[in-house]
């Protein structure tokens, strides 16, 4: 057992010592890398190829772009690969994928005649009617060889009015507010705004952390004298940015970048929830992170990084890592991000997030605040299997049910999540791990294993609930492996992605606090 410790601690301080390093690492994006590839490409054909050969090797079986778990999700990146390769299908192949994902478009139009979710991908009520406007553009030009027949969409509207709609009072608002660099409105700049406004380029160079909004930028910017040096800014953050990925090509792009600052606090405060954060071992790396971390918190709070405008889910992260450390914190600042009965990312957001709350009341818990009067938005927001989801910035329920358990695991609910382990137990895989694809995911389990080892610590488990989280256990050690990050994408966004370090912390937080658990026992 102490070798296994040393095995997964001598893990944790690299990782520890990595975070925030070279502004964070992001699986590769299918909609960012299709938008720079359409807009902005590289002039070398060394460099287009790739892109297009790594576009064309993330089409799924059923003829779409994105994970089949969440089918909301995968308009968009199937809309914009489409436009992106419209341009790059000499090969017989390719043609017939595009086919392919034309008929995809089209069976999935039966979800967009339904009521709108809340765990909609960021932005999606401009993104995706901005990427029909674009096909539709395309497709109705004077010159309209470039695009054959045979791939010309004519996707009908109707299905996707109620989306438009949203779109629209969304648009109204931005241009009312006037978005200034680095706020949220701007990271989906290339949806609502044409205009190459110089004023709009944050500290990354970039356009709201944006790949694709700074490929936008760039192709509405047409070279312009006049904005040479911010072009030549943009261009080299869009480099950068490339370097993010687990891919090598230099087109190939994450969702968002830099994020130095939400893989700083998420990956904390997964050592938090794994009880962790004052393991001795680990306390000469993770001292400068925690003292970084707490001079970046300011009176607004905290962003993805310190070129963007705060947010609540980072600096309910940030907050719950400082009060765990020792730290005093002024609560307003988490506070301000309350809209009663939830918390919030964003001001003026149109959908709430239950692990946002979650998170945030979990923070005030560990400051000794009285959070009795939020149980009962958990308890309202259960389902009828016992578990949580539908969250917006996750599209996994056992990272949802996870947080809300933690937030609830001092409180008299007992026979909710009692409810909840019952969930657990029913989805757990016969291989002894969780996953939402019918497959055990690594961070899925962790999430899990987290869960029961903190209502563990409560006393809240009997012998079979035990044993369930020891099964979940001895999967993520047999898959474990030293060093070597997983990617497995479930976090939402434009599109759905994994912060590759975060879920590592969430893995080696979940081994640790079982094995380090065991020894006490």
């Amino acid at each position: 057992m102490s070798l296994i410790v040393d095995i997964l601690i001598d893990d944790l301080r690299a990782l520890i010592r990595d975070l925030g390093q070279n502004g964070g690492l992001m699986s590769p994006s299918v909609y960012d890398t299709a938008q720079v590839l359409r807009l902005y490409p590289t002039p070398s054909e060394d460099h287009v190829w790739p892109a297009v050969n790594w576009l064309i090797s993330q089409q799924q079986a059923d003829g779409g772009w994105g994970n089949p778990s969440m089918p909301l999700s995968r308009a968009v990146p199937t809309l914009a690969a489409i436009l992106a390769l419209r341009r790059h299908c000499q090969r017989r192949s390719t043609f017939d994928g595009l086919l392919e994902a034309k008929r995809f478009l089209r069976r999935q139009l039966e979800y967009w005649e339904k009521p709108l979710p809340d765990n909609l991908p960021v932005g999606m009520e401009l993104l995706l009617p901005y990427m029909l406007e674009e096909a539709y553009r395309e497709e109705h030009q004077d010159d309209i060889d470039d695009v054959p027949i045979k791939l010309r969409l004519n996707i009908p509207l109707a299905p996707y009015r109620e989306l438009i709609a949203l779109g629209e009072h969304k648009r109204s608002l931005i241009q009312q507010k006037k978005p200034r660099a680095g706020t949220a409105p701007v990271y989906s700049w290339e949806a609502w705004a044409s205009h190459a406004d110089p004023e709009l380029i944050d500290g990354s160079g970039g356009i709201g952390h944006s790949p694709a909004a700074t490929a936008a930028w760039l192709f509405a910017a047409n070279r312009n004298p006049n904005l040479r040096n911010q072009i030549a800014g943009a261009e080299n953050y869009l480099r950068q940015a490339s370097l993010a990925t687990s891919e090598s090509a230099p087109c190939i792009m994450p969702t968002a970048w830099p994020i130095p600052r939400f893989e700083q606090s998420f990956s904390l405060y997964a050592l938090v929830t794994g009880g962790i954060l004052d393991f001795p071992s680990i306390q000469d790396v993770l001292k400068p992170q925690i003292a970084d971390l707490h001079q970046a918190l300011k009176p607004r709070g905290i962003g993805f990084s310190d070129d963007f405008m705060p947010d609540g889910d980072d600096t309910a992260a940030a907050v719950a890592v400082l009060i765990a450390a020792g730290y005093p914190v002024d609560l307003a600042i988490l506070n301000q991000f309350e809209r009663a009965p939830h918390f919030v990312a964003y001001h003026g957001e149109l959908q709430p997030s239950i692990s946002l709350t979650a998170r945030a009341v979990h923070a005030l818990d560990l400051a000794g605040v009285d959070i009795s009067r939020w149980w009962k938005i958990f308890i309202d927001a259960q389902k009828l299997d016992g578990s949580w989801s539908g969250d917006k910035w996750n599209t996994s329920w056992l990272y949802t049910t996870c947080h809300v358990l933690i937030a609830l695991k001092n409180s008299p609910y007992k026979t909710a999540m009692k409810e909840a382990v019952a969930a657990l137990q029913v989805h757990q895989h016969p291989d002894g791990g969780w996953g939402i694809i019918n497959r055990s995911t690594t961070v899925e389990t962790a999430y899990a294993v987290l869960a029961l080892q903190n209502l563990r610590e409560a006393g809240l488990l009997d012998n079979d609930d035990i044993h369930m989280l020891q099964r979940g256990y001895n999967w993520l050690c047999i898959h474990y492996r030293p060093f070597r990050m997983k990617e497995y994408q479930c976090w939402l966004n434009k599109e759905i992605y994994c912060p590759q370090r975060i879920d590592r912390a969430y893995e080696l937080s979940a081994m640790l606090a079982v094995t380090l658990g065991e020894l006490k026992l």
